[in-house]
């Protein structure tokens, strides 16, 4: 019986979607498929490089539907192509049109469209036929393909012989997927209208000082609980006091809290961070933590680009300086010592650092080749007799300064027991071992954001630190943090380099994504900011070059870095040996 009625089912939804929808399944073609070959497409047409081609869901059109699309449900959504300031969004499959060919054409179709369609224009559907009668007048194919599209599709869907006509409603009308749709927030300039803070509108802390030292324990009180409310017989007191219980936080202004804190016998710790309007500086008498993080500083004011402005936004973003304390000491480990051995041997061999002077009447060595030359040679007294070669030590000039992503996507797994990040450790690791056998001048700091007024910048080596078993601990030390503002980063690196006054500078990236935050910063935002902070690094005379273990990269670190400013590995296990290779081959 219940199949029956489950065959039943299938039936009359067959029914309801054949007679409310088109569908060629035997034609049906798929965007991932032809994404390759759309992006090519798409900037051989001059589209804009920012953009990224993804793939939307349904949206749903208001207009009036038939009786069997009231009851069937179909009707009421489509999947059209939309464009935004950040992508064009397109059909995740397009199977309307009768041939594989013509869904293939109809993509191509769509690639063109949003490729002239002005996003920004009050009248879409004016906009809409004003580029399909362009790109038909420009290109033969287009025409041909179009008209015979057309005729079908309003051979199926008589609604739409509304396409050619003028002042007609945008809403009111069954959607043409040959068109290009607005976004779907039409209040997306909205976005801009984030809170701009700069450093002279922050309000000031009222900050007080204790003046004791105070026994203090710290308590990891991150992971919320549920509120706790409980009646306190008088008895149990002393009991429920040492309970550690969420507890309601006041934000506001505490006028006893210098005197609440003078009478405690003993300051709790935690580690959520309040929007507090107070504080409260004291001395505690705390025991210190291994790898506690230590912000040095309140931190300092950088510039952001806002490609939507075409301007700077002053002060806009705060570089917090914090570097690992109390951390262990560590040597090389044991995994990365036959690694370190023959990335030294293959230096070795490669003599990077040195010059050779050959032909020389004196010297360190006989070369055997000139040697054997001149025995050979019949008039000896015609033959000059510098034979000798010596070498000198070559002097490179160089710094380098590794910034390294530790945004929450280093967390992931490669294997069950080993991480993104733990690649970036061992990388880093390798990397320091090969930098010291040249005797280079290199720093290295990583880096995570949470927002424009979060962004941590981790010392790891300076300049003017010696690589030791100290710096490998607070690699070691390393851990995922937020999110990937990638410019402020590279802006902060870019005041540090500029300091050194070595003849060539090179800024080496690692990364693992594209940038992005919770904030405005993701999608096109975070990429315009990028590389106009890139702009400015080579405009400093610095080299900018990215090594990436994102797969995907290809996509927008040409646009970023250039054709030849950057290297993507796609095993990451490989990360620790190929970061050497890629520097030598830069700086020799």
């Amino acid at each position: 019986m219940l199949e029956w009625e489950e065959d039943a089912g299938k039936a009359w939804d067959r029914f309801l979607r054949k007679k409310t929808t088109i569908s060629n399944k035997q034609a049906q073609v798929e965007f991932q498929t032809l994404s390759k070959q759309l992006k090519i497409f798409y900037h051989l047409l001059g589209g804009d490089k920012g953009k990224e081609l993804k793939i939307t869901d349904k949206r749903d059109i208001k207009k009036s539907i038939t009786f069997l699309q009231k009851i069937s449900g179909y009707g009421k959504s489509f999947f059209l192509t939309w464009q935004d300031e950040d992508a064009i969004y397109f059909p995740p499959k397009l199977d309307i049109l009768p041939t594989k060919e013509e869904n293939i054409m109809l993509y191509f179709w769509l690639v063109a469209m949003a490729t002239n369609i002005n996003v920004d224009s009050s009248n879409m559907i004016d906009e809409n036929q004003k580029v399909s009668k362009y790109l038909c007048d420009k290109y033969t194919g287009f025409n041909t393909f179009y008209i015979k599209a057309k005729k079908y599709l309003i051979s199926k869907i008589p609604e739409l012989v509304y396409i050619d006509e003028k002042n007609i409603e945008f809403d009111d009308n069954y959607p043409f997927i040959m068109w290009i749709y607005p976004s779907l927030n039409k209040n997306s300039k909205l976005r801009n209208s984030y809170e701009e803070e700069s450093q002279s509108q922050r309000k000031d802390e009222k900050t007080e000082s204790l003046k004791m030292k105070k026994k203090a324990k710290q308590i990891d009180d991150k992971k919320k609980t549920d509120g706790f409310m409980a009646f306190i017989p008088e008895g149990m007191m002393s009991i429920l006091e040492q309970v550690n219980v969420d507890r309601a936080e006041d934000d506001s202004f505490d006028e006893d809290a210098l005197y609440n804190a003078q009478d405690l016998d003993e300051i709790t710790l935690g580690q959520k961070k309040a929007n507090l309007n107070s504080r409260l500086k004291m001395d505690l008498d705390i025991k210190a933590s291994i790898n506690e993080e230590y912000p040095i500083g309140r931190g300092h004011f950088l510039d952001e680009w806002d490609y939507t402005k075409k301007t700077y936004l002053k002060n806009y973003v705060r570089i917090k300086p914090i570097i690992s304390v109390n951390t262990e000491e560590i040597p090389l480990p044991k995994r990365l010592q036959k690694t370190v051995k023959k990335i030294q041997s293959e230096l070795d061999l490669l003599e990077i650092n040195r010059f050779k002077n050959n032909h020389l009447p004196y010297g360190d060595e006989i070369c055997i080749d000139t040697w054997i030359d001149y025995k050979g040679h019949q008039n000896k007294s015609l033959h000059h007799q510098k034979f000798y070669e010596n070498f000198e030590k070559k002097t490179r000039d160089m710094a380098t300064l590794i910034l390294a992503d530790i945004s929450l996507s280093t967390e992931a797994g490669i294997t069950q027991e080993i991480r993104v990040i733990d690649m970036i450790k061992d990388g880093l690791m390798v990397f320091s071992q090969a930098l010291e056998k040249l005797e280079d001048k290199f720093a290295i700091y990583a880096f995570s954001s949470n927002k424009n007024t979060n962004v941590k910048f981790h010392i790891i080596k300076n300049f003017k630190e010696k690589y030791s078993n100290l710096i490998r601990g607070r690699i070691e030390a390393i851990k995922p943090g937020y999110y990937t503002r990638l410019g402020a980063a590279i802006r902060e690196s870019t005041k540090i380099l500029n300091k050194q006054q070595n003849q060539n500078k090179l800024l080496l990236i690692i990364s693992d994504g594209k940038p992005n935050d919770i904030d405005r910063y993701d999608g096109r935002y975070g990429i315009e900011d990028t590389k106009k902070a890139i702009e400015e690094v080579k405009q400093k005379g610095i080299t900018p070059f990215c090594i990436t273990i994102d797969i995907e990269a290809k996509d927008y670190l040409s646009y970023l870095f250039g054709k030849n400013g950057y290297a993507v590995v796609r095993d990451s296990k490989k990360l620790p040996k190929i970061m050497p290779e890629v520097y030598i081959n830069l700086t020799k």
